[in-house]
């Protein structure tokens, strides 16, 4: 099955969700807290990850999305992003990548 990428606030949070990257948490400069990425969450991971003050996480869900509604949605993205970045100047190298993230993190 098809999985689907996100960030959500920790607040919406669920155990049994899976970490499609690392939650980690740096503190004075060092990693106070880690949990790797296909980790499946626990109620206790949920209590350590807020008292780290960690924010967002990535996770990975099941998507139920026919082939044509990822398209459908794909194409919607591609233009919102493109409506943003109009007028941009996408041969800068600087202004490309932007747009290129942008594009990922909205297609996620």
């Amino acid at each position: 099955m098809r999985t689907r990428h996100r960030y959500i606030p920790v607040a919406e949070a669920q155990a049994c969700m899976v970490l499609a990257a690392p939650a980690n948490a740096v503190s004075g400069g060092s990693m106070s807290f880690s949990l790797p990425a296909g980790h499946s969450l626990t109620d206790d991971n949920l209590y350590q990850i807020a008292a780290h003050h960690v924010e967002y996480i990535f996770i990975a869900e099941a998507d139920p999305r026919s082939d044509e509604d990822v398209a459908v949605d794909a194409a919607r993205v591609a233009g919102e992003v493109m409506r943003i970045f109009d007028g941009a100047d996408l041969s800068d190298p600087t202004m490309a990548a932007l747009f290129d993230q942008v594009l990922c993190y909205r297609s996620a």
